[in-house]
């Protein structure tokens, strides 16, 4: 079936429809396009380090919940792409 099982395709979609709704109105979504590109695993978790950077103690600004909740989406992401392997 390739990259994920009838089920855990099932809860890839779920999980990608998380995302903002500006990713949906093309032909494919970029987050697709990683994942079927073998490059799902490194977007994530650079993403992870992208929101948890910007919300890190020392930045003087105070955490924002949206980002958060961002880092927790790709972190599901990955747990869903680790357990397919």
């Amino acid at each position: 079936m390739g990259f994920f099982s009838k089920k855990k395709l099932l809860k890839w979609e779920a999980i990608k429809q998380r995302g903002s709704g500006h990713y949906k109105s093309s032909g494919i979504e970029p987050i697709d396009l990683y994942k079927d590109g073998g490059m799902l695993w490194d977007f994530a978790i650079a993403s992870i380090i992208k929101y948890a950077y910007r919300n890190r103690k020392d930045s003087g600004n105070p955490a924002n919940p949206k980002d958060i909740e961002k880092i927790k989406h790709y972190a599901d992401m990955l747990i869903l792409y680790v357990s397919e392997e």
